[in-house]
């Protein structure tokens, strides 16, 4: 494996080297500490520093691993995973990391209240406000490249045409439909919204959850909204067993943390070596789907959600700032390599790039991807994040839950 790995570095002609990775990370974070110097990004909201550390390289590691895929597609046209456990997994176990980060973070908050009630309604409106005016934006340059693609021609029924954008304002959880017959809906932002209606089946099954956390009955209302969203969703989309256990295993380390009652310092070097061993152990694996490698990555993350920072490596400011723009970065990434793909360099020339000049390109495309990452969080998502937390116990959702009972 590490014989593999040194004779592939020094080949620069494979488009799969290693090196590739570490100089995107590094112009990354080359980028971050420029715009620190002007512009800093403050969360007063308590928040785990090490888990904010590992968001700044879970959306930078998707972004490799889609910038590695768009190198075999410029190629052969086809959208396929690369041939390198590397890079699938820098790209797939991010994504596996997401999910756990969210169950971590709600799953504390419910085991946190301390016989408190939880108010769902102020859950579920900070979530909304959180996940779709971003996510609405990313979806109308979508739709913009692709009527300009099809110079700006409806090439379906009006109604089909309307219909297909609703499904994808709807976080494409009733489908994922070509829009205006385009072969290229589906690669213009890299595809990466197929995780997202996963987070809602998560959000919308925590009233359920809740009943085995929360001592106190949950809201009536909640759960039968629960219910229904979960039938819907099984109803229009398959549930991989493997994204629910990594729901499932970042539940692990606010169980331990709220009833253990052994102190055990799991940011000890021991842990962080076990860590980086076991990342390492990741590499044989192509995916995370394996059993024995996702359990590899829930030790991982669990320790890592206990305190552990990798000798301090998580806890570098840099970091937190690439994770609190980790959602504009994972949603627009994908948008930005088709748009300097298709508009600036055309296909047929970028098919004609070597390795080298590809990663060249992507490099080029690394500080763009940040700072309007950057540009995105704090005119899009962080007005809107502070907007949620101005809003009132709405009056109307009060009614209707009432009307619901009484009926």
């Amino acid at each position: 494996m590490m014989k593999d790995i040194l004779i592939n570095i020094t080949n620069f002609n494979n488009p799969l080297n290693p090196l590739f990775i570490i100089i995107v990370y590094l112009i990354a974070f080359v980028t971050v500490y420029l715009l620190n110097f002007k512009y800093k990004i403050t969360n007063t909201r308590e928040r785990h520093e090490s888990i904010d550390g590992l968001r700044g390289f879970l959306a930078l590691g998707v972004f490799i691993h889609h910038s590695s895929i768009w190198y075999k597609y410029l190629h052969t046209k086809n959208w396929e995973t690369p041939n390198s456990n590397l890079f699938n997994q820098i790209g797939k176990t991010s994504v596996s990391f997401f999910f756990m980060i969210t169950a971590f973070l709600f799953i504390s908050k419910l085991l946190n209240l301390n016989g408190k009630k939880f108010n769902w309604n102020t859950f579920f409106i900070s979530r909304i406000f959180r996940l779709i005016p971003m996510y609405l934006f990313s979806i109308l340059i979508v739709i913009v490249i692709l009527l300009t693609i099809g110079d700006w021609e409806i090439k379906v029924k009006l109604g089909a045409f309307l219909k297909e954008i609703l499904y994808w304002t709807t976080f494409t959880i009733f489908g994922a439909p070509k829009i205006n017959a385009s072969d290229y809906t589906n690669i213009v932002n890299a595809g990466v919204v197929w995780s997202l209606p996963y987070e809602w089946l998560f959000y919308f099954s925590l009233p359920i959850i809740s009943l085995l956390i929360i001592k106190k009955a949950s809201s009536k209302f909640y759960i039968i909204i629960s219910i229904l969203f979960i039938l819907v969703f099984c109803r229009f989309k398959s549930i991989n067993p493997h994204h629910i256990l990594s729901f499932a295993g970042g539940a692990i380390s606010p169980l331990i943390i709220k009833y253990s009652k052994k102190k055990i310092n799991y940011n000890s070097f021991f842990f962080s070596i076990i860590i980086l061993f076991f990342l390492s152990l990741i590499l044989f694996f192509k995916n995370p789907n394996n059993l024995i490698c996702k359990t590899l990555i829930l030790i991982i993350f669990n320790l890592i959600a206990l305190g552990n920072n990798i000798f301090g490596i998580l806890k570098s400011s840099i970091l937190k700032f690439l994770g609190e723009i980790s959602y504009s970065t994972y949603l627009i990434h994908g948008i930005i390599i088709f748009f300097v793909m298709y508009f600036s360099i055309g296909f047929e020339n970028a098919a004609n790039m070597s390795p080298i000049k590809f990663w060249i390109t992507i490099f080029f495309i690394t500080p763009i991807l940040i700072i309007i990452s950057f540009i995105s969080y704090q005119k899009i998502e962080k007005p809107f994040i502070n907007f949620s937390k101005k809003i009132k116990i709405d009056t109307k959702i009060k009614a209707l839950r009432n009307f619901r009972f009484r009926i």
